[in-house]
């Protein structure tokens, strides 16, 4: 009788744990990636970007001729025709940015990173920066 037992109590403990696996999953994958870019577009040859941040800080938008990246998520720097800090303002669904330089016609993907604040960044240990999804976009011929 004992025995029957011990072998209840293991497998609804393994269940108990497989179920608590799952959960824990489905949450990591149901959230979004931060940043996230969730548009990107063209204006008079600027690039303008809405994204969202979560609880990182406002950090670049580059803008690169291939979507190759880094195994850190950024471009490749051979790749990138431009690199500027985020001035973002804040919309309905995250933050808005645009470009101060313009773009020659052609297309380029765009991404932004956030900045990972902690009480340990020095000059000599930056703070981590994390980078979006990548967009296309393409500035058309005038």
């Amino acid at each position: 009788m004992l025995h029957l037992l011990g072998f209840r109590l293991a497998v609804a403990s393994r269940l108990c744990l497989a179920t608590l696996g799952a959960v824990v999953l489905t949450a990591a994958s149901a959230a979004s990636p931060t940043p996230y870019l969730r548009t990107a577009g063209v204006q008079r040859g600027h690039v303008v970007a809405v994204f969202s941040l979560g609880e990182l800080a406002p950090g670049h938008i580059r803008v690169a001729t291939r979507p190759r990246t880094l195994p850190n998520g950024a471009f490749v720097t051979a790749n990138v025709r431009l690199d500027e800090a985020l001035r973002p303002t804040r919309v309905a669904n995250g933050y808005r940015t645009r470009t101060r330089h313009t773009l020659t016609p052609g297309r380029y993907y765009v991404e932004v990173s956030g900045i990972v604040l902690g009480l340990d960044c020095t000059p000599l240990k930056p703070c981590r920066q994390d980078w979006s999804n990548v967009r296309r976009v393409v500035i058309p011929r005038p």
